[in-house]
């Protein structure tokens, strides 16, 4: 999709934005809810308006369930950001995907392994031997060689840059491949394959693959472009009001509780082989021009990290946190949890620049100080942020 991308890749920061993450101070031990409610309260709204953000929506999950939630700013000019406020998360659509293609190769409905030439068209590879490689598995661990959109290419057509299966590349298009293999193999769109195999088993209310269903009326939250301006939904999202595309690597409509409920669940869940396929790292990220963890920032990088089917996997340890980021030119978000700690966070803001409010967000958590961390390393190498001096409450 045009003018998509994930994570920092897009990011522009402001010079308010990066000098707010310069001021703010080191993390915090994990805080109660109480004391969420005073520190959040004190720093969220100045984020915001230093960082030209509408809102940001909370959620703190402690010992698999929902510990707290917070809510901040505006999500349109006339609306509070709110409980039922409704975000476009971007690539946070990636871990609905990948967690409903796992759910169906579980159930033997799909095969991770299966070439998907036998079953998915697309005329700017069909040409190419090396498409007759491309699976499941090597898709959702974005190991394609595919570049993230047709638009990064000079001819707007998807090629290869590489053999399939061998290196990482962050793709979109690889996400939506992977998706349109599911549709072909099941005969079913991948909306309700999500809620028939994921969203409806795990009582996950709210939540919409590519679509604005009616529960959405007056509760979207606008996108937010890097100059802090309102933008109406079609000129980020085209098709998303007439539900027309296929929603697998970008367009997850959901409020932050439903979100948390979905990682809820899947802290619950102890299901083995689900287990291996969404925290076995396939990509190494140690080195990566964009999520490398820069060493002289970090005290402590990861032991290992890198892409497992949709899940950035970092371990510390025997210790491990899943995440994503989603990012676009109105929308940031983060989205992560710990299945041996049974913890997590989501985080949603509609603002393209969003980086300083979530990443100051996770350190007054407390949770997840190493992950939290490395956040903060990779903001101040990227947009040249000094490092802070640890400070006091």
């Amino acid at each position: 999709m045009s003018g998509l991308r994930d994570g920092f890749g897009r990011l522009a920061l402001g010079a308010a934005v990066a000098a707010a993450l310069a001021a703010a101070t080191s993390a915090w031990a994990s805080a109660s809810p109480a004391e969420l409610d005073r520190r959040m309260g004190r720093e969220m709204p100045a984020l915001l308006k230093d960082g030209k953000l509408g809102g940001i929506g909370i959620a703190v999950i402690r010992d698999g369930r929902v510990a707290w939630t917070g809510y901040y700013g505006r999500q349109s000019p006339d609306a509070a950001t709110a409980e039922r406020t409704v975000f476009n998360t971007a690539s946070i659509a990636k871990t609905v995907t990948a967690e409903t293609l796992i759910a169906l190769a579980l159930a033997g409905r799909i095969d991770l392994d299966e070439p998907i030439v036998g079953y998915v068209r697309n005329a700017d590879l069909a040409a190419d031997p090396r498409y007759r490689k491309l699976t499941t598995r090597i898709l959702l661990s974005h190991r394609s060689g595919l570049r993230n959109w047709p638009d990064d290419y000079d001819d707007g057509k998807l090629a290869f840059d590489w053999e399939p299966g061998t290196r990482y590349r962050y793709s979109g298009a690889g996400i939506e491949l992977a998706a349109r293999y599911a549709q072909a193999k099941t005969g079913k769109p991948l909306r309700a394959l999500a809620n028939e195999i994921l969203l409806a088993p795990m009582g996950v209310r709210e939540m919409a693959v590519a679509e604005l269903p009616a529960w959405t009326e007056g509760r979207l939250a606008l996108p937010v472009n890097g100059e802090g301006a309102f933008v109406p939904v079609d000129s980020l999202y085209p098709g998303l009001k007439e539900g027309d595309g296929v929603g697998a690597a970008y367009d997850l409509i959901t409020t932050v509780p439903a979100y948390a409920t979905f990682l809820s669940a899947l802290i619950a869940e102890r299901e083995p082989r689900a287990m291996a396929l969404r925290e076995t790292i396939l990509t190494d990220l140690d080195g990566d021009a964009i999520y490398g963890c820069p060493r002289k920032l970090v005290a402590r990088c990861p032991d290992a990290y890198g892409y497992a089917l949709g899940w950035q996997v970092h371990r510390y340890g025997d210790h491990r946190v899943l995440q994503h980021t989603g990012n676009d030119e109105g929308q940031t978000d983060l989205v992560y949890f710990s299945p041996d700690g049974r913890d997590g966070a989501v985080v949603f803001v509609n603002g393209a620049n969003g980086w300083a409010a979530i990443t100051r967000a996770v350190e007054l958590i407390g949770d997840e100080p190493l992950m939290a961390a490395y956040y903060r390393g990779l903001a101040q190498a990227l947009f040249g942020v000094e490092p802070p001096k640890p400070g006091d409450d």
